[in-house]
């Protein structure tokens, strides 16, 4: 991995820009400039290669370069999400390409000391189309973590290759997610749910579609844990202007 500060803002390691910007800051502005410069020819590019694709699938890898990559690539992002949400295409996703579509992409063994500072663009390159004030408040969920292909709106994030490894932290996180749902509807969540919900993805499901129906503007993600060989199906549809979506656990 590259030394801690290679990419940095400000630094003079290999990989820190000479602008003083970060590595993925200057990467964001220079694909928005390039972006806006050929408008044109990239609407083009998405009509025929997201619009007119019955799935596109998402590739595992590194999750915090992929994120980078959809942080610097908004445009496009945005037509993916609008793609989905139309019905005009099926999204797939593996491991981090499921990662990034989420809420938070931070429970990941990937995060090596020093990425985040240089290789997650600033919120103000992400798409207002897509993000509003309560995903950019840094409540619950900081900024520089947040899935930059939100294709859910419900407030989940995930744990792919999940083993017992990741349990302590999961619960930990679910219980924070319900201490917040509790406070601010008064509804109380089963106990056993929030215990259970580091077990498996099918419970996991449920506490998430309990809060989510529930609870508008949820800070704090709940973390769904996928092991291999598991496959979790996002049904959405619209009633009254409002976006809801089922989960539902498939394999």
């Amino acid at each position: 991995p590259p030394k801690v500060g290679a990419g940095e803002a400000g630094g003079s390691l290999p990989g820190c820009p000479s602008s003083g910007k970060s590595c993925a800051d200057e990467l964001a502005e220079i694909s928005q400039l390039l972006n806006d410069k050929y408008q044109e020819a990239l609407d083009t590019w998405c009509t025929e290669n997201i619009d007119a694709s019955d799935i596109i699938v998402g590739q595992g890898g590194e999750v915090v370069m992929l994120n980078l990559a959809w942080q610097c690539n908004q445009s496009v992002a945005s037509r993916l999400v609008a793609a989905v949400r139309a019905n005009k295409t099926v999204y797939a996703g593996l491991s981090a390409s499921t990662m990034v579509c989420a809420k938070s992409m931070e429970m990941t063994g990937e995060i090596q000391p020093g990425w985040i500072e240089a290789f997650a663009a600033d919120s103000k390159y992400l798409s207002s189309k897509q993000f509003d004030v309560n995903d950019l408040d840094g409540d619950g969920v900081k900024a520089n973590v947040l899935g930059a292909l939100p294709l859910l709106e419900s407030p989940i994030a995930m744990r792919p290759h999940y083993s017992e490894h990741w349990e302590a932290q999961v619960l930990a996180k679910n219980v924070l997610a319900e201490k917040e749902f509790e406070k601010e509807t008064g509804i109380q969540i089963p106990d056993d749910l929030v215990r259970d919900s580091n077990h498996g993805c099918e419970v996991a499901c449920r506490l998430l579609s309990l809060i989510s129906k529930a609870a508008k503007d949820q800070d704090r993600p709940v973390f769904v844990p996928i092991r291999n060989g598991k496959c979790i199906e996002v049904t959405t549809h619209y009633q009254a202007n409002e976006l809801y979506e089922n989960y539902r656990v498939i394999a």
